[in-house]
C-alpha cells in the first residue's frame, strides 16, 4: 500500500515532529500531553481505515497507566512530519 512505501522512506523514530498551529491551540482544551502525542507517532500502530491519500496516516496507541487512548492525524513532508489534530479517548 502507499502507507507502507510512505513510511519506509523515513525513521518514525528519528524524523523531526512540528505541530500544526490547530493542535497547539486545542491542546488545553482537549487536555493532551504532546510528549505522548509524540510518542503516538513514533511507536504506535497505523489505522489504515483513517489514512487518507496522498500524506495523511492515523497512528493510535494505548497508554495503560493513564488509561487513555490518543489518535494522532499527521501528514509526511520530505524532511520532516507534521502533527495535524490528536484526540483522546478513554481506555481502548
Amino acid at each position: 500500500m502507499w502507507i507502507d512505501f510512505l513510511l519506509k522512506s523515513v525513521n518514525r523514530k528519528y524524523i523531526p515532529i512540528t505541530y500544526d498551529p490547530h493542535l497547539i491551540i486545542r491542546e488545553g482544551h482537549r487536555n493532551l500531553n504532546l510528549d505522548r502525542v509524540e510518542e503516538t507517532v513514533r511507536f504506535g500502530k497505523i489505522d489504515y481505515s483513517r489514512c487518507e491519500r496522498p500524506g495523511k496516516i492515523c497512528f493510535v496507541r494505548y497508554f495503560g497507566k493513564e488509561n487513555m487512548t490518543y489518535t494522532v492525524i499527521a501528514e509526511i513532508k520530505t524532511n520532516f512530519l507534521e502533527v495535524k489534530t490528536s484526540w483522546t479517548k478513554k481506555g481502548r
